[in-house]
């Protein structure tokens, strides 16, 4: 128990690989933290495929590391991101914010609106395949989370210019509280006029955290005004958006016995303010506000190597719009209570099963039974077998709804998503390389997506399967670390070509990373992704950055993005041919240190 006692958090997902590129216990696998229940096990009981991207990993590359996450960037630069697993849409999959999963009721294009940057974080989890069983609502093709670092009593600077009068701006920092508490703090700001008309963006960040092994405390806001040509219809060129978000967290391990009970509190406030037409403000406008207030009570204990977990959570969300200039006024509130369990016994020293079960209870919509079951076979301390089943549901979004505007209507009669996830793989752990491939299969029915017909775009509900493969290799030397991802999809259905987020699924993932360390205190990183969106040509993104050490814990790089200057959607309406233009070839320098 008191390894158990050392570790963070609850949660119950299991997460497996990943080193970090430039330390040295790369590849030390023999335990796997896991987001909750809070302790370190085996990698031999995961059963699903699942990724850790650490931050040394996150400063170089980002999010982008594995194939099987398809974040589609809505002008780049945290504008507006759409997370999408194996095909899925925006809306299926689930995020979590130190293991506490975060939700916006309105629509997941807000999902990303995260009052915090890459450089708070100690990791990013990511778990692919479904996850009603562990986490209710969402989570057909996957799910993030997101990790603080520890607070700690140091101080950061980063500032930079690049391509389109772009700016940045970064000040982090620590100072000590009463009881050798840390608070840490952090504050940016990203702009620029844009690339075309009605692609400009102001992003203003801020948070103040402590966070210690066994409590963690968050406050954060952001800010985000860009202009969002053809984000929603490809009618309008002049769309235009504001959003605001609040974030507070609270958790708390508390040692019960042979037990740990961990209790978390969340709550998010997200406002947003939209124009159709930016040079006609008066012409159409919607706002909105969000709320979100969750609580979660997990216990955990383990019993003759037997991990067994239950608990409760619940939610209360609430959204208020306004629609036609004020004309339409709606509200929708969703409460939701839950039961969830989990149990991981050990057969033998080569067989670790697991089962889990959850039940949702939803006041005045449908209640749901989630379940799920995997099963690990070590055929030897480095090479494992997985295999795991899962049911995931989800409920319709109040955009999908009642969203009414032109041309782009939500319909009340919507279904309740359903899907089964079957997934095998194997995983192969040596010194100095990791190996993984995974054979995945989901049968939806009754999913959720806008369809456009002759009158317009409405949301209605389909049935799709889809079949895909993930491979991802790794290989490190003494001054060059390499990483390698594919991921391979097909969906088969009805209204594929006329679905707006189903229609842009990535047919072909391809995704290469170079870590080079230089002469002269310099390091060189390339990313090279090829993606094939289905109704698409293919296009090569290349991204680079060369650092170097100017003077003492002082950094001076220059960096490049889609360096091949190809021209792509990241979002593209088959009935108008044309979409959301990827950001171009984009070029900046940035000075950045510590102390």
């Amino acid at each position: 128990m008191k390894k158990l006692r050392n570790l963070g958090f609850l949660g119950s997902i299991i997460f497996l690989i990943t080193p970090g590129f430039a330390q040295e216990n790369f590849f030390q696998l023999k335990e796997v933290k896991i987001t909750a229940p809070p302790f370190s096990e085996g990698f031999e009981r995961t059963s699903q495929e699942v990724k850790v991207i650490r931050e040394e990993e996150l400063k170089k590359f980002g999010l982008n590391l594995f194939s099987a996450l398809d974040i589609r960037e809505r002008g780049g630069f945290g504008v507006q991101e759409d997370l999408s697993f194996r095909g899925t849409t925006f809306e299926q999959n689930f995020l979590l914010f130190e293991g506490i999963r975060i939700t916006d009721l309105q629509t997941s294009h807000h999902l990303m609106n995260l009052p915090f940057s890459l450089g708070d974080l100690s990791a990013v989890e990511i778990l692919s395949g479904g996850a009603s069983p562990l986490y209710g609502a969402g989570g057909f093709g996957g799910g993030i989370n997101f990790l603080l670092k520890p607070s700690k009593k140091e101080f950061s600077l980063k500032a930079g210019y690049g391509s389109y009068d772009y700016k940045e701006w970064d000040f982090q920092g620590g100072v000590p509280l009463l009881g050798n508490k840390v608070l840490s703090f952090h504050f940016s700001q990203k702009k620029s006029p844009g690339f075309i008309w009605n692609r400009d963006f102001d992003i203003r960040n801020l948070n103040f955290y402590t966070k210690d092994s066994n409590t963690t405390l968050f406050y954060g806001f952001i800010e985000k005004d860009f202009g969002a040509r053809f984000f929603y219809t490809p009618r309008y060129d002049g769309e235009w958006e504001e959003t605001k978000t609040h974030l507070f967290l609270v958790k708390r391990l508390i040692p019960l016995g042979k037990a740990l009970f961990e209790p978390a509190f969340v709550y998010r406030k997200n406002y947003d303010f939209y124009l159709l037409d930016r040079r006609r403000p008066t012409f159409y406008k919607n706002k909105h506000e969000t709320s979100l207030y969750r609580v979660k009570f997990p216990f955990v204990l383990e019993k003759e190597k037997t991990l067994i977990g239950f608990g409760f959570e619940g939610s209360y969300e609430n959204w208020d719009g306004s629609l036609k200039n004020g004309r339409l006024k709606k509200e929708f509130l969703r409460r939701e209570y839950s039961l969830f369990s989990f149990v991981k016994p050990v057969i033998s020293d080569r067989i670790y099963p697991s089962f889990q079960l959850r039940y949702d209870f939803h006041p005045q919509e449908k209640d749901f039974l989630s379940l799920g079951a995997g099963l690990s076979y070590l055929f030897s301390p480095k090479m494992k077998y997985r295999i795991s089943f899962n049911h995931s549901y989800r409920l319709p979004s109040a955009t999908e709804l009642y969203y009414d505007s032109f041309g782009i209507k939500g319909n009340p009669n919507l279904s309740s998503e359903k899907a089964i996830n079957i997934e095998t793989g194997l995983d192969v752990f040596l010194e100095r390389q990791t190996f993984s491939f995974t054979l995945f299969y989901r049968k939806g029915w009754n999913l959720i997506d806008w369809i456009y017909n002759e009158t317009g775009t409405v949301a209605e509900n389909l049935n799709l399967k889809t079949v895909g493969l993930t491979i991802d290799y790794r290989q490190v030397y003494k001054n060059l670390n390499f990483l390698l991802s594919y991921t391979y999809l097909n969906l088969f259905g009805e209204n594929i070509d006329s679905a707006r987020y189903h229609g842009n699924y990535l047919r072909h993932n391809f995704s290469t990373g170079i870590e080079v360390k230089l002469p002269y205190k310099s390091e060189l990183f390339c990313f090279l992704n090829y993606q094939k969106r289905y109704g698409q040509d293919g296009v090569y993104l290349l991204d680079l950055e060369i650092k170097k050490e100017v003077f003492k814990d002082f950094r001076l790089s220059v960096w490049g993005k889609n360096l091949l200057d190809e021209s792509y959607y990241e979002i593209r309406y088959p009935e108008a041919k044309k979409g959301v233009l990827g950001p171009p070839q984009w070029i900046g320098v940035r000075l950045e240190g510590g102390w």
